[in-house]
């Protein structure tokens, strides 16, 4: 009975692992020549989720002269699904905002031109922020873009 009982998981044990090595398989370049398809639906399955969140597209870093008016595209998308969308930017000490700072948004798909001046060399930061509600839950994302002026 003790055997037959050690026979019995020695054998579940392997079938589990085979299984999971199976599945495993199924990503990157496993699983033959069906990989193919399965990596392809993955790809498509999460560039349709990017597509289903807001999202703020902005330079990390740029370089300007001190004192001249510079702009930069800052791209935007929100999803119709999101309510009471809002953008706001702010810069730290040094930079002097020139476009609008606080933005009351739909559901868009735009380019917002950010236009600033920097008042004083070195490095600076602008902040932008896109707050939004989906079904009563508070959504929001950060970005910041490092500007060197010289």
């Amino acid at each position: 009975m003790e055997t037959r009982f050690v026979v019995s998981t020695l054998t579940a044990l392997l079938c589990m692992g085979a299984i999971s090595a199976s599945a495993c398989q199924l990503h990157a370049n496993g699983f033959g020549s069906f990989a193919a398809y399965h990596s392809n639906i993955m790809e498509r399955d999460l560039a349709a989720m990017a597509d289903n969140y807001p999202s703020v597209t902005l330079a990390r870093r740029t370089a300007v002269k001190v004192g001249t008016e510079n702009s930069r595209s800052v791209r935007i998308h929100v999803p119709l699904s999101y309510t009471n969308v809002t953008l706001s930017v702010t810069g730290g000490d040094g930079i002097e905002l020139l476009s609008s700072s606080d933005l009351s948004l739909s559901a868009v798909s735009k380019d917002y031109d950010l236009v600033f001046t920097t008042l004083s060399p070195g490095t600076h930061k602008i902040t932008v922020n896109l707050n939004a509600t989906y079904e009563g839950s508070a959504f929001s994302t950060e970005h910041t873009m490092i500007v060197e002026a010289g």
